[in-house]
């Protein structure tokens, strides 16, 4: 997985992921790629989210 991928390029494949998940028609093997990749995704998002509230818990202490 990219790891420099932005956090609005991994939630919008993030997105992706889950329509084609809820969407269903998928082989089991093709879901599970696409499970495993979205958790990825999910990891880099939260890991995104958690540096923003760092950042600007560190702001307003800051100023």
């Amino acid at each position: 997985m990219d790891e420099q991928l932005s956090f609005e390029e991994a939630l919008s494949r993030l997105d992706k992921i889950v329509q084609a998940l809820e969407a269903g028609g998928l082989k089991l093997e093709e879901a599970l790629a696409l499970f495993e990749e979205g958790m990825e995704l999910a990891k880099i998002c939260n890991e995104r989210l958690n540096s923003a509230e760092l950042k600007i818990s560190q702001l307003q202490t800051a100023y």
